[in-house]
């Protein structure tokens, strides 16, 4: 029997402002769907690194990024 990985938001905030959102055991496009809403709420509007992940099987999948 095969167990579904948990399923984690990260969320980092930099000493200088910056903020970045990290998710890991999301499959594909799934953690985008989980981050908009805090995406939107912490004003992230900066870069999106797709890991490997993303385009494989369930693990870390989005790193977003707020510059300064």
């Amino acid at each position: 029997m095969t167990s579904t990985p948990e399923r984690k938001i990260e969320i980092t905030v930099s000493p200088q402002g910056t903020t970045s959102i990290k998710t890991s055991g999301f499959a594909g496009g799934s953690c985008r769907d989980a981050t908009r809403e805090l995406e939107r709420a912490l004003g992230v509007a900066g870069t999106e690194t797709l890991l490997p992940e993303f385009y494989g099987r369930v693990g870390v999948g989005q790193q977003v990024q707020q510059g300064q």
